[in-house]
């Protein structure tokens, strides 16, 4: 977590962010660099259909490589996705029911994959 909080006429105070930074981030004393990926992590997460090759170029021009905008992508989406998934099913944030085969697959000691699932896995 970032350690600012808002700008009061100069630059930010160093402080623990609250939950409140999500919806008062305009309060905050940023750099652009940082702006410009809560603006694209917002388009993602509240119009994902309408992201285009401006949103990541946006990124690119504040400063943001290719890996930076991959990870702060699939970073997003993850969270999206879990989030969604809680609301759909009725769940408090962050629990998976302990009867849910999923969370047993996901947490069964991984086996290695043998050549031939390898080699089928490079191909799809």
């Amino acid at each position: 977590m970032s350690d600012i909080t808002p700008s009061r006429g100069g630059r930010s105070e160093a402080r623990h962010l609250g939950s409140s930074f999500a919806t008062e981030r305009a309060l905050y004393d940023l750099d652009e660099k940082t702006r410009a990926l809560l603006a694209f992590a917002t388009k993602l997460t509240e119009a994902p259909g309408m992201v285009e090759d401006s949103d990541s170029e946006a990124l690119r021009i504040a400063g943001w490589d290719e890996d930076g905008i991959w990870q702060a992508t699939a970073l997003v989406s993850f969270f999206n996705f879990t989030g969604r998934l809680e609301a759909a099913a009725g769940l408090p944030s962050d629990q998976v029911p302990t009867t849910s085969r999923f969370l047993r697959d996901a947490t069964r000691d991984a086996r290695p994959a043998s050549g031939s699932e390898n080699r089928r896995l490079r191909r799809i």
